[in-house]
C-alpha cells in the first residue's frame, strides 16, 4: 500500500494491490468534535509536519492535536494515531477504482468496510462507533471517544473479510510495538545501501530520504517504479504520473546502481522485458503489471535507447551473470529494432522528444540510441560474439551523423533536433551519461555555455528549454542536477558540489524533491518526483563505470565516496 496525504494530515489517496492502482478515495478526514462543534484536522491554522528521522513515519501537529501516520511494512495496513480530547471523528467517502458508484458499506461494531468488486476498504477502532448511509455512492465512518492516544486502522484486502481480518490483526497490536517494527525495517532499507562519508549533513539526510523515497514508489509486485503518486488522476493538467517510464526506469536502475540498492536495481531490470514490445521497443509508458498503460506518442526511442544502457551498466557494477544472461534476449530484440531506425543520414526516425511534447530527431534520441547500440555489442560479446560488431559499427555511424548532422557552426552548437536550434537542456544527454559526443571537448563545452546563458546554472536552477510553459515553465531539480553531472564529467567537482547543494536548498521541508521549483524557491507541481530523486542519487555517488568520463574528468565526485 502507498499512501499519500496532505500538510494537515488528509489522507488524499491510497493505492493498492499496487503503487498505481487508486486511490481509492474521495476523502477521508479527521475531526475533533468538543462541546457540540465538529472542527475538522485539515483546516487547522497551526501545523508542523515532519518525518521521524530515517522512517517513512510521518508526524503532523495541528494546533492541541498530533497525527502519527505510517504503513504497515508487511501488509496494506495504514495506522494512525490521534491524540488529543474530545470525540474524534473519521469520515470516509470511497473511490474504489476510481468509481463512487457500485459501493457496497456493511457496518460491523467497530468498524466500517466498503467494498467494489475485488476491492474492500475496512476503518475503524478500538472503542469505535461505524456509520454508514447511501447505497451504491456509499459514505460512513467511525466516531470514538478521545481521551489522550486513540488508534485508527485503515485496511484493504480482496474481500470484505479479508479487509476486516487485516484491521481487526493491526488493532489488537501494540501501537509502541508498530511502530517499532517499522523503523527497524526502514533502519535496515538504509542499511542495504552504500552510506555517504565525509558528505554535508543536508546532503546526507536528503540522500537517506531520497532513499527511503524510491522504496516507497518502487512496486513490491512487480519491481517497477512509478514516476510519481498519481495527482492528476483525471488527466486534468497532464497526462498522470502513476505510471512507469522505461526512459525514467533506465534512470532510477542507474541510481539504484549507484547507491547499490542492488536488490531494487535487479527487480526493475528483471521486469523491463515484460513491458517490451514484441518488436523489440518500449512504449511510451505503462502499468506497473507491464501492460501498456494510456499514452499520446507512437513512441519514444531514446527510452529504448536508456534501458539497453543501463542493462550493460548493471553489468558493469554486479558482474551478475545470471542477471546478464536473463535479459540478453530482451537487449538483442533491443538492439535488433534500433538498427531498423537509424536513417540514411544516420540520425534515429522521427519520434517523440523526452518531454513527450515534440516530433521529430533529436540529439537525446541519438545520443541515446548510440548509447544503448554500444550497451548491446558489449553485451554480445559475451552471448553471441558475431553480432558485436554489426551493433558497434551501427553506433559509430550515430555518432558520426550526430557531429555531421546536429553541429550548427552557425550557432557555435550543438541542435536539440534537426533543424530545430532552441537551446534544451537534454542536450547535455550527448556526453553524460551516454558520451556519443565527447564530455570534455570544445564543441560539448560550447554547448553548455550557451545552455548555461539561456537556461540557468546549477547555483540557481536550470529550465528545461528556451520558452517551456509546462506548469509554469519553472526550473527543474534534475535539470540543475543533471548538469552537475556533466561538471563531474569533466572534472568540474565545484560544479557538481553546487548543484547538490542547490538540490538541498529546494528540497521539501520533508526531504521531498519537486519536478519544479518557482522563481522563489517554492516547490512546484509534483512532489516528489522519482527522477528528481534518481539524479540526486547519482549525482551523490561516485560515478558509475558506465559513463566515460570526459578531457579532464574524474570518476568519482570528491568527498562524497561511499562503500
Amino acid at each position: 500500500m502507498l499512501a499519500t496525504l496532505s500538510a494537515r494530515a488528509r489522507v488524499e489517496g491510497l493505492f493498492w494491490p499496487s503503487v498505481d492502482r487508486g486511490p481509492h478515495l474521495g476523502e477521508l478526514r479527521l475531526g475533533i468534535e468538543r462541546e457540540g462543534k465538529l472542527d475538522w484536522l485539515d483546516e487547522a491554522a497551526e501545523v508542523e509536519q515532519s518525518y521521524l528521522q530515517d522512517t517513512n513515519v510521518l508526524i503532523t501537529r495541528l494546533g492541541d492535536v498530533e497525527v502519527v501516520d505510517f504503513v504497515h511494512e508487511l501488509e496494506p495496513v495504514l495506522i494512525r494515531r490521534v491524540t488529543g480530547e474530545g470525540r474524534l471523528v473519521v469520515q470516509c467517502r470511497p473511490d474504489l477504482d476510481g468509481s463512487t458508484r457500485l459501493i457496497g458499506a456493511s457496518v460491523e461494531g467497530n468498524r466500517v468496510v466498503f467494498y467494489r468488486r475485488d476491492v474492500a476498504l475496512a476503518i475503524g477502532a478500538l472503542d469505535a462507533e461505524a456509520f454508514s448511509h447511501g447505497f451504491g455512492s456509499a459514505e460512513g465512518g467511525i466516531a470514538s471517544p478521545l481521551s489522550g492516544p486513540a488508534v485508527v486502522v485503515v485496511a484493504f484486502g480482496a474481500s470484505s473479510r479479508e479487509a476486516v481480518a487485516r484491521l481487526d490483526a493491526a488493532l489488537q497490536q501494540d501501537f509502541a510495538e508498530l511502530l517499532a517494527s517499522r523503523r527497524r525495517h526502514d533502519a535496515a532499507r538504509l542499511e542495504s545501501a552504500a552510506p555517504l562519508v565525509a558528505a554535508p549533513e543536508g546532503l546526507a539526510a536528503l540522500y537517506r530520504r531520497t532513499l527511503l523515497v524510491l522504496d516507497l514508489l518502487s512496486d513490491r509486485r512487480s519491481g517497477a517504479v512509478i514516476a510519481a503518486p498519481e495527482l492528476d488522476a483525471d488527466f486534468e493538467h497532464s497526462g498522470g504520473y502513476g505510471f512507469v517510464w522505461g526512459r525514467d526506469l533506465a534512470f532510477i536502475v542507474l541510481a539504484f546502481l549507484a547507491a547499490r540498492r542492488t536488490d531494487l536495481a535487479g527487480r526493475a531490470l528483471r521486469w523491463l522485458p515484460c513491458a517490451q514490445e514484441p518488436e523489440g521497443l518500449w512504449l511510451q509508458r505503462h502499468w506497473t503489471d507491464g501492460s501498456l498503460a494510456p499514452s499520446w506518442c507512437k513512441h519514444q526511442l531514446d527510452e529504448t535507447g536508456a534501458i539497453l544502457f543501463a542493462y550493460e551498466a548493471a553489468w558493469r557494477e554486479l558482474g551478475d551473470e545470471r542477471l546478464d544472461a536473463d535479459l540478453w534476449p530482451s537487449a538483442r530484440r533491443g538492439a535488433e529494432f534500433l538498427l531498423g531506425t537509424i536513417e540514411e543520414d544516420g540520425i534515429p526516425c522521427a519520434t517523440a522528444d523526452l518531454w513527450e511534447e515534440r516530433d521529430g530527431r533529436h540529439a537525446f534520441t541519438a545520443a541515446a540510441v548510440y548509447g544503448g547500440l554500444r550497451a548491446a555489442a558489449a553485451m554480445a560479446r559475451r552471448h553471441e560474439p558475431h553480432l558485436s560488431d554489426s551493433y558497434e559499427a551501427s553506433a559509430e555511424v550515430v555518432r558520426e551523423a550526430i557531429e555531421r548532422e546536429l553541429w550548427s557552426d552557425f550557432h557555435g552548437r550543438y541542435l536539440r533536433s534537426l533543424g530545430d536550434p532552441i537551446l534544451d537542456v537534454s542536450l547535455l544527454g550527448l556526453a553524460w551519461p551516454f558520451a556519443a559526443v565527447d564530455p570534455g571537448g570544445e564543441r560539448m563545452r560550447a554547448t553548455v555555455a550557451a545552455l548555461q546563458a539561456e537556461l540557468g546554472d546549477v547555483e540557481h536552477g536550470v529550465t528545461r528549454y528556451a520558452g517551456d510553459t509546462y506548469a509554469g515553465g519553472n526550473d527543474w531539480v534534475l535539470a540543475a542536477l543533471w548538469l552537475g553531472l556533466w561538471c563531474r564529467q569533466v572534472g568540474d567537482t565545484t560544479g557538481l558540489e553546487r548543484s547538490l547543494e542547490y538540490a538541498v536548498r529546494v528540497q521539501t521541508s520533508l526531504g521531498l524533491l519537486p519536478e519544479q521549483v518557482t522563481g522563489g524557491g517554492e516547490p512546484a507541481w509534483v512532489v516528489p518526483l522519482a527522477w528528481s530523486h534518481a539524479m540526486l542519487l547519482l549525482a551523490s555517488r561516485p560515478e558509475l563505470d558506465a559513463v566515460p568520463a570526459g578531457q579532464g574528468g574524474t570518476p568519482a565526485a570528491v568527498g562524497l565516496e561511499g562503500g
